[in-house]
């Protein structure tokens, strides 16, 4: 009974040492890089926006984006591999990182976040992987698809009004910790980048928090109204801020913020906790 407990607590070892291993965490590192991309390419879109100019505010038009352009399949391919990395890195720390901690609420509070933004990462991964293939993809019509398919569904309509209210609250927490400064306890001490890297996590993930609200918010109005189209992702819901009165100037308002976030992202790679 030792011997075996032994060698699950053995085997168990070495699958934390590989999943965290230095290349692995170089490339996790690499993976919040492609994602501070992946919002600047957004932000600068939904700027085109507002002067009128044509665009998908979101990640198939920032990918889409990326492709058009010489080496971007080179940078999508590596993009991929680097948010697989960084999906890893995050199921490494939901599956053993949590051990460390000896409060049971806080080890499965700490393993669900890790859990969930390993999914998120692998999905993202997935989309670079997509484009870098030749493929592509229309978010837009991809949510208001799944939204049709969940309205078809039993109890369909409260399933949306649920995720709607999900992602509202998903809005509100990424505003909240914009505001607290909750996210620096993420990050390495930055030194004497740390007012820039503060000011652009602010205003970042407020920016990022009302766009997600603005989301959430469209999926109950589809549910409500029965009208899937409504339901049309980060693409729709930025483009619903812009059809609002002083809509421009909101939108370009949210555009620098998720640029901002782009470029937290960034510092975030290199001064995250790893």
């Amino acid at each position: 009974m030792g011997n075996a407990s032994q060698g699950a607590n053995r085997a168990v070892s070495e699958a934390a040492s590989a999943s965290r291993s230095p290349a692995v965490r170089v490339l996790a590192r690499a993976g919040y890089v492609f994602i501070g991309l992946v919002h600047i390419l957004i932000g600068a879109i939904a700027l085109q926006l507002t002067r009128g100019q044509g665009g998908e505010a979101d990640q198939s038009g920032a990918l889409g984006s990326l492709a058009s352009k010489p080496g971007g399949g080179i940078l999508l391919w590596a993009g991929a591999v680097a948010c697989a990395a960084l999906a890893l890195w995050m199921l490494s720390e939901a599956a053993f990182g949590a051990r460390t901690e000896p409060d049971s609420k806080k080890k499965l509070k700490k393993a669900g976040g890790a859990a969930g933004k390993a999914v998120i990462f692998a999905f993202l991964a997935f989309t670079f992987g997509v484009f870098a293939a030749g493929g592509s993809k229309n978010s837009s019509q991809s949510a208001s698809d799944f939204t049709a398919k969940l309205m078809g569904a039993p109890a369909g309509v409260v399933l949306l009004v649920v995720l709607g209210l999900a992602i509202i609250a998903g809005g509100v927490l990424y505003a909240y910790r914009g505001v607290s400064r909750k996210f620096m306890k993420d990050l390495q001490d930055p030194g004497n980048a740390r007012t820039a890297v503060e000011w652009l996590g602010i205003i970042g993930y407020a920016a990022k928090g009302v766009v997600l609200a603005v989301v959430g918010v469209l999926v109950i109005v589809a549910a409500v109204t029965a009208d899937p189209s409504k339901s049309s992702g980060l693409d729709g819901g930025l483009k619903t801020l812009g059809a609002q009165p002083y809509g421009g100037f909101l939108l370009a308002a949210i555009a620098a913020g998720l640029i901002c976030y782009g470029v937290y992202s960034m510092a975030r790679a290199r001064y995250g906790k790893f």
